[in-house]
């Protein structure tokens, strides 16, 4: 008994078996590059990243609704409350109680409304730092410095990260 030898002889393209695209969840114009061509990396490793200017203009722009919001919560409280006490002594109809428990109400639901909208742009500013999200070697990229990414429908692929060279394929 021996070894056995066989060869294929096939024109196709050779892949790696695991590939995996890289992409951007946010449109941006393209900062800084941290790995090209056959750059080995490691999962989390930091790719590239997208100019933050223009998402951390959207979250201080949040933050400051959401302390608008408060504000205006506060004073609504504070209004609702002298009313429930003007009802109470009857100096104030029920109608103007019933106002100022909307108006604190919707003033509740608008620092809800902030809360939310600062949390989104809090993660489209994580999205400018692109990271590999295996271990492996980037195989394609796409874009350089200074391009603008145009994440729409589908996320550009900005890198392709084959997982392990050792393992390929030929696609006829």
């Amino acid at each position: 008994r021996g070894d056995i030898t066989m060869t294929v002889t096939a024109t196709g393209t050779l892949s790696a078996v695991t590939t995996v695209q890289v992409g951007s969840q946010v449109s941006g114009v393209i900062a800084r590059l941290y790995a090209d061509f056959n750059s080995r990396v490691k999962k989390g490793q930091l790719l590239a990243e997208l100019d933050p200017t223009p998402f951390q203009a959207q979250v201080d722009q949040r933050r400051a609704d959401l302390t608008k919001a408060e504000v205006e919560a506060a004073n609504a409280k504070i209004t609702f409350e002298r009313q429930s006490r003007l009802v109470k002594s009857g100096l104030a109809a029920q109608a103007d109680l019933d106002a100022a428990k909307a108006q604190y109400e919707g003033a509740r639901a608008q620092v809800q409304q902030a809360t939310a909208a600062l949390s989104q742009a809090l993660t489209n500013l994580k999205y400018t730092k692109i990271v590999s999200p295996i271990d492996g070697v980037v195989v394609d990229r796409q874009y350089d410095v200074g391009q603008t990414v145009a994440a729409s429908f589908q996320a550009p692929t900005l890198f392709s990260i084959a997982q392990d060279l050792t393992k390929m394929q030929v696609q006829a």
